[in-house]
């Protein structure tokens, strides 16, 4: 009975560690996000203002 208690609790282990990972991993690829949207309105931002010039 203890080794199945022991299995049943790697496996639970298992299962969290891998939700956890999947999660930290979905916030950073939405952060990424954000800040390449972010990059990307100030690089054009910066070239309107560079055409502007001339």
């Amino acid at each position: 009975m203890k080794k199945y208690l022991v299995i049943a609790l790697l496996v639970i282990v298992a299962i969290v560690v891998a939700y956890l990972t999947f999660i930290i991993a979905a916030i950073k690829i939405v952060i990424g996000g954000i800040l390449l949207g972010i990059s990307a309105i100030a690089l054009l931002a910066v070239w309107i203002m560079w055409k502007i010039e001339d």
